[in-house]
């Protein structure tokens, strides 16, 4: 499940996860997220980067898979470095994302 929040004001783009979010559900949830930075950037080109800041909060989620982590690169790469935090992690999900060499790249709370 996957639901957004604008905020305006700060910029800043949060995107709510839930539940596992293994192969099936990443996929699923994979246009959906797509479409709404599409649509900040004014663009489906994704050489055109968002300057927003955008946050993923894991709070209800407790699985990803690699399909989830590859979501996460793409991302990263389409924004400046430092504006895709992942926050509110668990600690086994903060050990994924620091074993897959995230935690280098990404803010991961």
């Amino acid at each position: 499940m996957l639901k957004f929040n604008y905020n305006k004001s700060e910029k800043a783009l949060t995107c709510f996860f839930a539940g596992r979010l293994d192969t099936i559900a990443s996929f699923n949830l994979c246009d959906e997220l797509y479409a709404k930075l599409n649509t900040l950037r004014g663009t489906d080109d994704p050489a055109v980067m968002v300057n927003d800041k955008i946050l993923f909060d894991m709070t209800e989620v407790n699985y990803i898979a690699s399909s989830f982590i590859r979501i996460c690169i793409t991302v990263a790469k389409q924004v400046p470095r430092g504006n895709l935090t992942i926050v509110n992690c668990d600690p086994f999900l903060k050990k994924t994302f620091k074993i897959a060499g995230l935690d280098e790249i990404l803010i991961v709370t």
